[in-house]
């Protein structure tokens, strides 16, 4: 007997569910990685004494070229996970928002739909809308729409960064503020991840609101 197709809604919030679990996934990767490079930071071990001959060469100490080597590697792997936490992150906030743009506008999307390469989603090349007057009647629009500010804010440093980076004289804008744009870019995977909760929250509401018999799977 052939498997009963789901409802176009049940596949679309088990799409944005699944999105979001990803990120969160990521973001436990990420927060493991810091740890693990926070335990092994040479400023806070205490030295071992003890070096060892090796032939041909001179003397090396072994643990401080452990501690060192290791600190390289959790190095390494806090930069992929930080990427691919910001990447899912983005990707759950806008492929949130534009399965909640469809359904605002009567459309019946059965999935999330993003481009994808090299392991990364695609994300869109315009800013996250504003959808606090579609969203009117939602109890939590203007919270929605305060988190894209942050999202928006973050991203624009993000890329204030990357154009002070790609500079020949970086003394021609000054230190201060690239720490600023750093500082403020830092927190996009966080507000991007926020944001999608909160959109994946806003999609329900309109799947409901649109039709009542609409009901999102419990947990999700």
């Amino acid at each position: 007997m052939p498997k009963p197709t789901a409802p176009w809604f049940h596949s679309l919030t088990e799409s944005v569910y699944a999105l979001g679990a990803a990120a969160r996934e990521y973001r436990t990767a990420d927060q493991a990685a810091r740890t693990a490079s926070w335990h092994i930071d040479p400023l806070r071990l205490l030295p071992v004494d003890g070096t060892v001959s090796v032939v041909d060469r001179d003397y090396i100490r072994p643990h401080d070229d452990a501690v060192w080597k290791i600190g390289d590697l959790y190095s390494e792997l806090g930069s992929r996970t930080k990427k691919l936490y910001e990447n899912a992150a983005l990707a759950y906030a806008y492929g949130t928002t534009a399965a909640l743009v469809s359904v605002l506008k009567g459309e019946r999307p059965p999935h999330i739909e993003l481009g994808r390469v090299d392991g990364l989603y695609v994300l869109p090349p315009i800013p996250l809308p504003d959808l606090s007057e579609e969203l009117g009647n939602w109890r939590d629009s203007q919270g929605l729409s305060a988190l894209r500010q942050q999202v928006v804010e973050r991203e624009c440093a993000g890329a204030v960064v990357n154009d002070l980076l790609s500079c020949e004289d970086l003394a021609d804008y000054g230190s201060a503020d690239m720490t600023h744009a750093s500082e403020v870019a830092a927190g996009l995977a966080d507000s991007a991840y926020a944001y999608g909760e909160q959109a994946e929250s806003a999609l329900h509401f309109a799947l409901i609101a649109s039709n009542p018999n609409h009901t999102p799977k419990e947990g999700q």
